[in-house]
């Protein structure tokens, strides 16, 4: 679809030419005579007898321009999805399927003055909602202030909720109501913080209760394999923290296995792994680590983000062997596979 933009004397609008015959239909019509919450506001003209449609931009960005020179902050990225729900929801009143809504960072404008953000909606627009939130969600990840720790917490939650069960506006909107910056994982069954925003380190447990690493560390305990010892060294300054005093933080996977049993350790930020590193980016159950005749696999299990052994993404529930030294990443936080 091209895009062009149109100035007069008073006005700027973005001018979209349909593809399709939408003249009569009842889209068209309610768009054309109704002023809709988070909606660009539309006028039909007739340029050689052919429908063309602008939408008023005036005293608007482009979110995607606005990128060209800013990175996304908590604010507006909040806002955004707050809008995006929004303006669903208002446009269900005037029968507008979601389907007619272009969420493409080019087509969506933020009003600076009043701090919210309008969208583009084509009457009959053939989109797909679902896929198309998905990908707006990834192209926001990759302008996002990596520096602003709340907005990087907001954008990978409201993806591991589009990923896990699709974009549900209710489920959406429940989010962003519960959404708070200063905390990153909440137990709501036991009624405390498993982390402070500012200051989180991974933490090893299940349902059973929760271990701090530095107790791991020097716990005395069977062995879990009979000839090599393995583990995850930590490089911190991967993890999203304040305070990176320490360059390395060591787990043993034996001490975990040890305190809780079991044929695997799931590694993820619910409190139900065995190894909790509780940052958003990470999926609620990412990955396993098996430790079978004296050998380490891990398998990412369908995480968000990924789990990359030695730089490249490695398929989903497929258990990769993984040897002394191996870089394996867990949605951008960096671990050394140890063996002694």
């Amino acid at each position: 679809m091209e895009k062009r933009i149109y100035h007069d004397s008073k006005m700027a609008y973005l001018i979209i030419e349909p593809q399709t015959d939408i003249k009569s239909s009842l889209s068209m019509n309610m768009l054309k005579n109704n002023k809709i919450q988070c909606l660009l506001d539309m006028e039909c003209r007739y340029i050689d007898n052919n429908l063309v449609l602008y939408y008023e931009i005036q005293g608007l960005q482009c979110i995607k321009d606005y990128t060209t020179g800013n990175k996304l902050d908590y604010n507006i990225t909040r806002q955004l999805y707050i809008d995006i729900v929004q303006a669903v929801l208002n446009g269900e009143e005037f029968f507008l399927s979601e389907n007619f809504y272009v969420l493409d960072l080019e087509y969506i404008y933020w009003d600076k003055k009043n701090s919210r953000v309008k969208l583009c909606c084509i009457p009959e627009w053939q989109g797909d909602f679902q896929s198309d939130v998905k990908k707006l969600t990834e192209d926001i990840i990759t302008y996002i202030d990596n520096n602003d720790k709340a907005a990087v917490a907001f954008i990978y939650g409201i993806y591991d909720l589009i990923i896990s069960s699709g974009f549900v506006l209710k489920d959406v909107n429940e989010y962003i109501k519960g959404f708070t910056p200063d905390i990153l994982y909440k137990d709501n069954n036991k009624g405390h913080c498993v982390a402070e925003y500012d200051n989180v380190m991974p933490v090893c447990g299940n349902e059973e209760g929760i271990i701090k690493t530095e107790d791991i560390q020097n716990s005395e305990t069977k062995n879990f394999i009979d000839t090599k010892k393995y583990g995850l060294k930590v490089e911190t300054s991967s993890l999203p923290l304040k305070s990176k005093d320490k360059k390395t933080l060591t787990i043993w996977f034996e001490d975990i296995c040890n305190k809780f049993g079991g044929d695997y350790i799931s590694i993820g930020r619910s409190e139900d792994c065995g190894l909790v590193f509780p940052y958003s980016q990470i999926s609620r159950c990412h990955a396993r680590v098996y430790i079978e005749n004296g050998k380490l696999y891990i398998e990412d299990n369908s995480s968000s983000n990924g789990t990359y052994v030695n730089g490249e993404r490695i398929p989903a529930n497929i258990k990769i062997m993984c040897n002394n030294n191996d870089l394996v990443i867990f949605a951008g936080i960096k671990c050394h596979v140890i063996c002694k």
